[in-house]
């Protein structure tokens, strides 16, 4: 498999006049003849740190690329006009059928999206979503091929599909004052 190219390099013609662009990779991407300006801002995405009474994580195993059949936490991208809270209660609905009500954001981490050879900026927004009882758990099988509680053990971190997801549990297990070792 080839190495993403970033988003940056994929701009060859301005979207606004079609005129070829000179300064490949620049950003902000400025176009030489009408001035259009676009800047590779990253892209908003959730991630829900999902715990028990018993201080377990809930992760799940990826069912599609990036990351197919790694580890990830329940969440997703943003869509316009959505907040943060309200794509953490979408996405943690869709992937695992179960309903948020109460999430603290913990941490945020960028992360690189790479996906049919395209690399996108992204900052990731994680929250902490604490349970009271077991949930019943209701997979979208399209997203998730499992789910399973977990103590976020170094052999877990190491199949963590994204780099800013494996970050995120190790900041969670420093505040439970847990040491992380292994990193």
């Amino acid at each position: 498999m080839s190495e993403a190219v970033s988003i940056t390099e994929i701009f060859r013609f301005c979207p606004r006049c079609g005129n070829r662009a000179t300064c490949l990779g620049d950003n902000p991407f400025v176009c030489d003849t009408c001035h259009f300006t676009h800047y590779f801002s990253p892209v908003a995405a959730v991630g829900a740190i999902i715990t028990d009474p018993r201080q377990r994580v809930l992760v799940i195993r990826r069912a599609k690329d990036p990351g197919l059949g790694k580890f990830g936490l329940p969440g997703g991208f943003v869509d316009p006009g959505e907040s943060c809270e309200n794509a953490l209660r979408r996405e943690v609905l869709e992937e695992i059928g179960l309903l948020i009500d109460n999430a603290v954001l913990l941490t945020t981490c960028p992360n690189r999206y790479c996906y049919a050879g395209t690399a996108i900026p992204v900052v990731d927004l994680f929250y902490l979503c604490r349970l009271d009882e077991d949930p019943s758990i209701s997979l979208d099988k399209n997203e998730v091929i499992s789910w399973q509680w977990c103590q976020c053990e170094p052999q877990v971190l190491k199949q963590m599909a994204f780099t800013s997801h494996r970050q995120a549990l190790e900041v969670y297990m420093e505040k439970m004052g847990h040491r992380v070792s292994d990193r």
